[in-house]
C-alpha cells in the first residue's frame, strides 16, 4: 500500500504541477486576452473617428456630385442658349445686310426721284414761263383785237 500511496502521491504531484501550469497558462492567456481587448478598444477608438470622417467625406462627395450635376446641366443650358443667341445674331446680321442693301436701293431710288423732281420743277418753271408768254400774247392779241 505504501507503494500505492507513493505512486498516488507522485500522480497527485504531477497533477498538481499540471494544474499549476494550467493555472499559469490560464493567467497568461487572460493577460493576453486583456491586452488584445485593450488593443481592440484602442483600435475602435481610432476607427470611430475615421468612420465619422468617412461618412462626412461621403456626404461631401454626394454634395459635390449633385453640384457637378447641376453645373453640367447649367452648362448644357448655357450652350443651348449660346447656340440660340448665335443663330439670332446670324439672322440679325443677315437681316441687317438685307436692310443695308434695301436702304442703298431706296437711297438710289430716292436720288432718282429727287433728280426727277428737279427735272419736273425745271419743266414746271419752263411751262410757267411759256404760260406767261402765252398770257402776254393773249393780252397783246386782245389789245390788238380791241
Amino acid at each position: 500500500m505504501m507503494l500505492q500511496g507513493l505512486e498516488f502521491s507522485r500522480v497527485e504531484n504531477t497533477l498538481n504541477e499540471e494544474l499549476r501550469s494550467l493555472r499559469k497558462d490560464k493567467k497568461e492567456l487572460r493577460k493576453k486576452l486583456h491586452d488584445k481587448l485593450q488593443d481592440a478598444v484602442e483600435l475602435e477608438s481610432k476607427i470611430v473617428p475615421m468612420r465619422k470622417r468617412i461618412a462626412e467625406l461621403e456626404d461631401a462627395r454626394r454634395f459635390d456630385a449633385e453640384q457637378m450635376s447641376k453645373l453640367e446641366k447649367r452648362s448644357t443650358e448655357r450652350e443651348t442658349l449660346l447656340g440660340k443667341v448665335e443663330q439670332d445674331r446670324d439672322k440679325a446680321a443677315k437681316d441687317l445686310s438685307e436692310t443695308a442693301t434695301e436702304l442703298a436701293r431706296i437711297r438710289e431710288e430716292n436720288s432718282r426721284f429727287k433728280q426727277k423732281v428737279n427735272e419736273l420743277q425745271l419743266e414746271i418753271t419752263r411751262v410757267r414761263e411759256e404760260n406767261n408768254g402765252f398770257k402776254t400774247k393773249i393780252d397783246e392779241l386782245q389789245l390788238e383785237a380791241a
